[in-house]
């Protein structure tokens, strides 16, 4: 029996330390014509503030990982950071609101610009499962601010638990949590207990699984030969499919869009061509946001893709510090102070301490299930096809899923390997 494509679930978990709730409601039935309505009544800026960030952020994570698959949600990450923010203010805030390209957007527009890609991503359509959760998990009897809490629960579903944190039983609890929430995709996030200065965790969770508007036949997968990016060659499954896509062909790439359900969500496929500069190549193209949320036009031809999976987990901290992101991170000036009343515990601070992310990707002949983790740790202290194409992505590429109603960009990967 073949396996479903799979594009696993990311992760984000923040972690603040002192010097959401899964969403219980089933998604609702939808047509693609009502959600597009509904898509109207989103907010752009905040898809293309999430887009931006979380390709800009892809970008440094790719140069990072040579030789190494890699995968982030932007979205996921952009709905942990977002909770965060709202504890933030002062230059804390002005910096975060600057590398999370959301510069000019008030406290409200921000969240209710969150709020509504949520909903809307919670009614996926007609051939897609899709799922997001937050949760807060907070230390007993530290001085949160109930305002806060309030609206975290009230804009972003935050589920609020109250525990013991560094309790060994809470980390299997979280990690319990992370695998319902992510269909079993991401079984853990932690992989120790929480540490005792931690006071704060934010946690997202994103649960997608979607069929190919038009499914690779089974028997039409044949091995092939993949070349990795160390040059090693490996012979992989390859699904092969004839028909219309959107498709586009410059001197250094092709890129093809396969649609899910009916067409209201897609995987970009982007190949670099045999004698192009695949780094400068990527980097070009992950500074453009447009790029990757372009329609291109339709036209007839040949497919070859491997089936792939790729897993990512990441510590996020360094690299959004570098993106400028500092004082959120230091024990000594970082004012999350709309979290907490800091005056009783003898002025220690909240600050971001860890942002855990993980994300898991898997494809093949009937659609993508995927799923992410986004934690983050606080301490205290269509037109008829015209023309004709051939593709084989026998090498190295870049990939994203996207809703292509809203804009907002799920997953973005590369795949450097196969084995």
């Amino acid at each position: 029996m073949a396996r479903k494509a799979m594009i696993a679930a990311t992760a984000a978990v923040i972690l603040l330390s002192s010097c959401g709730q899964s969403d219980s409601k089933d998604p609702k039935p939808i047509s693609v014509s009502e959600r597009s309505q509904l898509s109207k009544q989103t907010d752009p800026r905040a898809a293309q503030a999430t887009n931006a960030f979380g390709l800009e952020l892809a970008a440094k994570l790719l140069r990072d990982t040579k030789g190494q698959n890699m995968v982030i949600s932007p979205i996921s990450i952009a709905q942990a950071l977002s909770m965060t923010l709202n504890g933030a203010v002062g230059p804390t805030r002005e910096q975060m609101l600057k590398t999370m390209h959301m510069e000019g957007l008030s406290s409200d527009e921000l969240n209710d610009g969150q709020r509504k890609l949520r909903e809307l991503l919670r009614q996926p359509g007609p051939g897609v499962k899709l799922s997001m959760a937050n949760s807060l998990w907070i230390q007993q009897e530290w001085p949160f601010h109930k305002p806060y809490l309030d609206r975290m629960n009230t804009v972003y579903d935050a589920e609020l638990y109250e525990r013991e944190l560094s309790d060994p039983a809470v980390m299997k609890e979280i990690n319990k949590w992370v695998d319902k929430q992510t269909n079993g995709l991401i079984p853990t996030i932690l992989d120790e207990p929480v540490p005792e200065m931690t006071k704060l965790l934010l946690m997202n969770a994103l649960y997608f699984d979607g069929n190919w508007e038009t499914p690779f036949e089974p028997e039409d997968t044949k091995d092939r030969d993949f070349t990795d990016s160390d040059g090693k060659v490996r012979s992989v499954p390859f699904m092969h499919q004839e028909g219309g896509f959107e498709y586009e062909e410059t001197e250094t790439y092709q890129a093809v869009r396969l649609p899910y359900g009916d067409g209201q969500m897609g995987m970009l496929i982007v190949q670099p061509r045999i004698n192009s500069d695949r780094t400068a190549l990527a980097s070009k193209l992950l500074a453009d946001p447009d790029f990757w949320t372009k329609r291109m036009d339709h036209l007839n031809g040949r497919l070859a893709l491997p089936k792939f999976r790729a897993e990512s987990k990441f510590e996020l901290s360094e690299l959004l510090k570098a993106m400028g992101m500092s004082l959120p991170f230091d024990p000594n000036r970082a004012d999350f102070s709309e979290m907490a009343d800091m005056s009783g515990v003898q002025e220690q601070r909240l600050y971001i301490n860890k942002v855990l992310h993980k994300t898991l990707v898997d494809v093949s002949e009937h659609g993508t299930e995927a799923a992410a983790v986004t934690m983050i740790g606080m301490d205290a202290g269509s037109a008829p096809p015209e023309g004709n194409f051939e593709m084989t992505v026998d090498r190295p590429f870049l990939f994203a899923i996207q809703d292509l109603q809203s804009g907002v960009l799920l997953f973005v990967g590369s795949v450097k390997t196969l084995s």
